[in-house]
């Protein structure tokens, strides 16, 4: 597996690999609008390549967020790679991209999602307090810090 940019021509087959993702579903995501939104963010988008194939995604934002740091947008796995490291490659990059600018991360993670936050908190993110109805106003976004090392 590699991780890599994105190039602008992969932009919908990003969103395909990963739109059925039961988190995209319950926001409303349509493939479309991931493809469009992905294309005009492309210099921020990472995949996890494997045998010729996208398995993963990350958006980030290197700088800007609270004025102190990078924000990761999303990170998101195609079905059935799960469990293989991939999600944890592509964190991994975006902290060694963020980290050339900033030495903080900020995410958000939804308030059900409970694996998301198992995964951020074991990666030394910390819970910094919860957003209500932020996106959705049944779904409250909690805030993740990690203080990245130089």
């Amino acid at each position: 597996m590699i991780i890599r940019s994105a190039r602008r021509e992969e932009a919908d087959p990003i969103a395909a690999t990963v739109i059925d993702q039961p988190l995209l579903q319950r926001y409303g995501t349509s493939r479309d609008d991931l493809a469009q939104q992905l294309a005009q963010a492309i210099d921020q988008v990472l995949v996890a390549e494997a045998a010729n194939k996208i398995v993963g995604v990350a958006w980030f934002l290197s700088s800007g967020t609270l004025g102190l740091g990078g924000y990761l947008k999303l990170i998101s796995v195609a079905p059935g790679c799960e469990g293989r490291g991939i999600g944890s490659a592509l964190l991994d990059e975006v902290e060694r991209r963020v980290r050339e600018k900033s030495r903080h991360l900020f995410l958000l993670v939804s308030h059900f999602n409970d694996a998301a936050q198992r995964f951020y908190e074991r990666r030394g993110y910390q819970r910094i307090g919860a957003l209500p109805s932020l996106v959705k106003p049944e779904i409250d976004e909690i805030l993740y810090w990690k203080n990245l090392p130089v």
